[in-house]
């Protein structure tokens, strides 16, 4: 049956009515028989406006004795229909007045009605973006998309969840949708694991090579293949940082004296004459040398040859026209696999940075960049050394760069980098320490614990401010669905003459006469 309810909105049966509110909290009897779930969104129509809340707990009870419900369960004594209840505690997040949404200036009404949420409410609530992510969930129900728009993406993002939370599918999702709105976005992916490519562990499997658009808009890199090199002679003492986020000023002072000395072959050189035994050309502490010495040796000379060409070079070309860059450092040693990202990282974010700031007509023809880390604790822990991701997360929001921080772990990220988060993925996670520093640290989050314990592969709480200020629970899509949905790519080539037109043109041609050559 429908209803009319507060705003002109049509609504169906109510599914309970308010019992008591206290500040931001709102406590509801629920009618018999209907489906709710922890993180769920429902709407409280209250005179002249409605309130959206989320489900925070649920309470099933009696309004009998001990004893009379022992009678009850032995069949000896049936007291009726309003022996039992359930009472749903739920928080206010938003309230509808007079077409405007803001943040609740007051709770709803004792008796007034509750409803689940429909796409009507959906197209309220303003869940749809450039980006799409998946959809809503409604108890057993999807209801409409819910995304994140292009705008988000400086504004840093985060996704969260235990192994098998469905993090891998989320990624493939939003970096094919990256894909899509090239050359408006780019995506720089570091894949730890090697599971984007193909999709390993998606049922069916399917990856980025399946994307319609791959072979025009992605670039893959691999170590495997030989080509993913980084020539000693195009390291300058500049990228030492990258290399060894742990080097110390006067390592630093003493590379740069031995760059002038020697030019561009200075580590090559450097490392040849210390092994010999022989003395550098430049003055310094013995300790100096030594420390220094030891991190260039470190170098592998597979990744690290003895050339004046680098893959980085051709990354950050991919990216400035839009090429979206999936890096596969599996298999790589850890302390490889942090070199190759944080140096390939600082070179592509430097230059939008240097864009900025001496050719800003040029920094705006840019893609709005998105660099996905994977096993992101490892380089974001306050107990590590600080590396490039942390100045991205910090202060590259102005340049359009924007860090995708992927991780089980995310009580091991920088308290100061996990704030700058302003988008949100939070997936199964079952480690209590890693719930709470999500929920403590998150806005409307302080009551989602539990919910986070029980999501399901593939469910999925999403926020992404200043858009979405709320935590919403989404059904992630699914990345074949996407693609089956998606069909084959649209390269916009021109109209080709119809077959009865180009054989109409041949026939006069043919009935031409052929002029006689003399």
């Amino acid at each position: 049956m429908l209803l009319n309810g507060s705003g002109g909105m049509v609504n169906l049966e109510p599914i309970g009515f308010v019992c008591g509110t206290k500040g931001d909290s709102v406590s509801f009897l629920v009618n018999k028989n209907v489906n709710l779930a922890f993180g769920q969104i429902v709407r409280i129509d209250s005179n002249d406006r409605c309130f959206y809340a989320r489900v925070v707990n649920s309470e099933s009870s009696s309004t009998l004795e001990t004893i009379e419900q022992l009678r009850e369960a032995e069949g000896k004594e049936a007291f009726g229909p309003y022996s039992a209840y359930r009472c749903v505690d739920a928080i206010l997040f938003l309230e509808k007045r007079d077409g405007r949404i803001r943040s609740p200036t007051f709770n709803p009404n004792y008796r007034d009605k509750v409803y689940s949420t429909n796409e009507e409410d959906c197209s309220i609530l303003k869940l749809s973006g450039d980006l799409e992510i998946g959809h809503l969930r409604s108890a057993d129900q999807l209801l409409g998309s819910v995304g994140i728009n292009i705008s988000a993406i400086p504004r840093m993002m985060g996704m969260f969840g235990m192994t098998g939370s469905g993090k891998t599918n989320t990624e493939l999702i939003l970096n094919a949708q990256i894909i899509d709105n090239s050359p408006r976005t780019v995506a720089l992916i570091y894949d730890f694991a090697g599971q984007l490519l193909e999709g390993k562990e998606i049922e069916p499997k399917r990856g980025l090579k399946d994307h319609p658009l791959f072979h025009s808009k992605v670039q893959y890199y691999s170590a495997r293949d030989g080509k993913m090199v980084v020539g000693l002679r195009t390291i300058t003492p500049a990228r030492l940082d990258a290399l060894f986020p742990d080097i110390q000023p006067p390592q630093r002072r003493l590379a740069w004296a031995l760059y002038k000395h020697f030019g561009s072959a200075w580590i090559e050189i450097s490392r040849e004459t210390y092994a010999k035994g022989d003395k550098l050309s430049v003055h310094a502490n013995k300790v100096v040398i030594e420390a220094l010495m030891q991190k260039l040796s470190s170098l592998s000379n597979e990744l690290f040859p003895a050339t004046n060409t680098s893959f980085v070079d051709s990354v950050l070309q991919n990216v400035c026209k839009g090429i979206t860059c999936l890096i596969d450092i599996s298999g790589l040693r850890s302390e490889d696999q942090k070199r190759i990202v944080c140096l390939s990282a600082s070179v592509v974010a430097e230059h939008y940075k240097h864009m900025w700031e001496e050719n800003y007509d040029a920094w705006q023809k840019l893609p709005t960049l998105l660099i996905t880390l994977e096993e992101a604790h490892e380089f974001l822990d306050p107990n590590n050394s600080r590396t490039i991701f942390s100045d991205i997360a910090l202060t590259y929001r102005k340049y359009r760069v924007g860090l995708n921080a992927v991780t089980p772990r995310p009580s091991r990220i920088t308290f100061d980098v996990f704030a700058e988060l302003w988008t949100k993925i939070i997936m199964k996670t079952e480690l209590k320490k890693d719930r709470q520093y999500l929920t403590e640290n998150t806005p409307y989050m302080e009551y989602s614990e539990t919910e986070i314990k029980m999501l399901d592969v593939g469910e999925a709480l999403l926020i992404s401010e200043p858009k979405i200020k709320f935590a919403v629970p989404i059904k992630v899509t699914h990345y074949p669905d996407y693609l089956e949905k998606r069909g084959n790519a649209d390269y916009v080539l021109p109209d080709s003459s119809t077959l009865s037109k180009m054989s109409t043109q041949l026939k006069k041609l043919n009935d031409q006469e052929t002029p006689s050559l003399i």
